[in-house]
């Protein structure tokens, strides 16, 4: 019997959410009955996994995306627009050769894709994994739903809380990044970065790295100036090391603009990091399930509401968290019964529930087991698999 083809695009193979949810997906592949291509914009990390399961990686560097969020008025924005309708050809041309029955694009940022691939014949499935305020740039996002609607056979939302903004409930199945720990159990031991007495401290797991949507800086910046508990240490998974890197091109740059006093801003933290001894950087990993088993409290601090699935890890684990107040992370905690929130972008209660979540070890860890399964239930592999694989079923 002839498999049906699936083709998942999407614009970032280094590791992350959206990578990560893409391997998953065909990790759990009904493989009797459907064949995955992957198209990535670059060679990364996720091309080498693709391979380790035998699945044909293809590199189309034309690959772009739509500006999420963000005024068009912007040079930036305008530039990006460019790149993506010089793009439209070379993916028409690009689908039309490879002719897939399916066509899943990894983002919503992608949706203009759709068209090309809906004129193609092949069904089309748009993955929604971002958070569109519909009060902010309303008119894009009334695009982007317009498009999605017309060209779309089905919208994969990874949570309600995208659902309801799209709002396009005919088409949407809600599939959720699913919890899976598998190959990701190699331990990272506490002792090899904190020492010998890592027992008697308290470390707070931040899996954010250096990006600005998750507020990155701003835990550094507290963590340096304001919080002043010697037992509490900062661990910060995805910014590598503290130094600075100044080679290439790029680095010439820095070096240039260094003479301003001028800094990026992931080498910004490093500089706070450099300066501080209670944070350590260690580079992008998946192995995280030592980490949260070993560390005190998650914390998580984005700058705009988007989805945080370590929330949802350490619940799993039955580990505490600490996080900002958001529509996905109430989702993602048994509707917060097992967090404990701030208000979004306000420090003062972020300093204060920290204070709270250091005093309170027994409350917020009992928080976190009564909800872990909750979580289970909702992230499970088995159920979310199963709805993937029958979403595709429905296309054939």
């Amino acid at each position: 019997m002839k498999k049906t083809k699936i083709l998942y695009v999407f614009h970032v193979s280094a590791i992350g959410g959206g990578s990560f949810c893409l391997l998953n997906m065909i990790k759990v592949l009904d493989t009797e009955k459907f064949e995955a291509v992957v198209c990535l914009k670059s060679k990364g990390p996720l091309v080498d996994e693709l391979n380790k399961l035998g699945v044909k990686a293809i590199i189309k560097p034309f690959l772009n995306t739509v500006p999420y969020n963000r005024s068009l008025m912007r040079y930036s924005s305008i530039k990006q627009i460019l790149l993506f309708l010089f793009s439209m050809r070379k993916f028409k041309m690009f689908i039309k050769e490879l002719n897939p029955d399916i066509v899943h694009l990894n983002t919503m940022m992608m949706h203009p894709y759709a068209i090309a691939a809906k004129k193609n014949r092949s069904k089309v499935v748009v993955h929604a994994r971002e958070h569109w305020p519909i009060n902010e740039n309303a008119l894009q996002l009334k695009l982007a739903r317009s498009i999605i609607k017309k060209y779309s056979d089905k919208l994969i939302a990874i949570n309600k809380t995208t659902a309801n903004i799209l709002n396009l409930p005919l088409k949407t199945v809600i599939v959720y990044d699913w919890i899976d720990f598998e190959d990701r159990e190699k331990a990272i031991p506490f002792r090899s970065l904190f020492g010998e007495k890592h027992d008697e401290l308290k470390v707070l797991l931040f899996l954010g790295g250096l990006q600005k949507i998750k507020g990155s800086l701003d835990i550094a910046i507290f963590f340096n100036e304001v919080i002043s508990y010697k037992d509490l240490r900062l661990l910060i998974v995805g910014g590598n090391s503290k130094e600075i890197d100044y080679s290439g091109m790029k680095g010439i740059l820095k070096r240039t603009m260094k003479l301003f006093n001028f800094y990026s801003y992931s080498d910004k933290i490093k500089r706070i990091a450099q300066k501080d001894d209670r944070i350590v950087l260690i580079p992008p990993s998946h192995q995280v399930k030592s980490l949260f088993e070993q560390s005190y409290c998650t914390i998580a601090y984005p700058t705009v509401p988007h989805a945080i699935l370590p929330i949802a890890e350490a619940i799993f684990l039955g580990k505490p968290v600490l996080s900002a107040r958001t529509q996905e992370a109430l989702e993602y905690s048994n509707e917060g019964k097992g967090a404990t929130f701030f208000e979004l972008n306000n420090k003062e209660d972020f300093l204060l529930k920290l204070k709270y979540v250091l005093e309170s070890s027994e409350e917020i860890e009992q928080n976190a087991l009564d909800s872990c399964e909750y979580i289970k239930e909702v992230f499970s592999k088995e159920n979310n698999a199963l709805i993937l694989n029958n979403t595709y079923k429905t296309l054939v």
